[in-house]
């Protein structure tokens, strides 16, 4: 199976995404959240080399992947309650194969109710319209958290294509498109948790059910081999690396301490887990079953 570049991704930010290939055999994965079922779904495969890093010639970026293959994935979660299904991202849109997975999982795009954002990149906001503009999901309310909104929406990034992917779905959405404050319960289900820093929105959403509780960690870890390993290693991508840092090591911290299974976007699929702080201030991701 082809690999792609994930930083052909970032450079595009397009509605045609040429950078990435076919993953080909579409894949999900179903969990239980207390009565909830969180179905991770596989967008694309990845290959997220060190040159995303900002150390790529460290020590630990020597140990852990000497051979600079760093296999990931471009992942999105399914939240099903009694009366909601909720998309967690849409992935990159074409060149993936989110709606072909989807379909798999027995989720038509029609029956979707929420969409939750992370944050703007066109890796997870690019499968939400089709490359003649018209919405991917016809049913959704779109939820962003409002500093990602003005991030985008003021022109202050320097990325052009995805500034105007970032308007077009907000205009192709008009008013099912909405905005959330950090802390909020988006739904009663899920609650938004401020998590700045890869951008000024960027969100992570804790879901509970019950004393069941699964955090969906978004783009914290882009190389999971790497940034468990040292999470002080952020990615060329971040917008304000240190903040990045700060973040990751609080969430995987109180992930840790409290036993919170994590769920990221970038994690090889499917990208669900738990995470054990290491003496060394490292950790160590161990996949879960269920």
């Amino acid at each position: 199976m082809k690999k792609v570049s994930f930083a052909a991704v970032l450079a595009l930010f397009c509605f045609c995404v040429s950078g990435f290939s076919q993953s080909g055999g579409g894949v999900s994965n179903t969990y239980k959240i207390g009565s909830i079922d969180f179905i991770a779904i596989k967008d694309t495969d990845t290959n997220m080399g060190k040159n995303i890093l900002t150390k790529p010639n460290s020590e630990v970026v020597k140990r852990v992947m000497p051979d600079n293959q760093n296999p990931s994935s471009i992942n999105a979660f399914v939240v099903k309650t009694s009366s909601k299904t909720i998309l967690i991202d849409a992935g990159v849109g074409a060149g993936g194969n989110l709606i072909k997975n989807l379909a798999a999982a027995g989720i038509s795009p029609d029956k979707v109710d929420i969409i939750l954002i992370t944050h703007m990149h066109g890796d997870h906001i690019g499968g939400l319209i089709s490359p003649d503009n018209k919405k991917v999901f016809p049913a959704a309310d779109v939820y962003v958290a409002a500093p990602e909104i003005g991030y985008w929406a003021g022109n202050i990034s320097a990325n052009v294509g995805n500034t105007n992917l970032a308007k077009a779905v907000r205009a192709v959405y008009g008013n099912k498109f909405k905005t959330f404050e950090w802390g909020e319960n988006v739904t009663p289900e899920i609650k938004s948790v401020k998590a700045q820093g890869h951008t000024p929105g960027h969100t992570v959403f804790d879901i509970s059910s019950g004393e069941e509780k699964l955090t969906v960690i978004a783009d914290l870890i882009h190389s999971l081999k790497v940034q468990t390993a040292d999470p002080s290693i952020s990615v060329t991508f971040d917008v304000d690396p240190l903040q990045a840092v700060d973040t990751r090591k609080r969430i995987l911290r109180e992930a840790s301490k409290n036993k919170t299974r994590v769920a990221g976007m970038h994690i090889p699929f499917p990208g669900v887990g738990t995470v054990t702080e290491t003496d060394n201030g490292g950790y160590f991701f161990n996949p879960a079953l269920k």
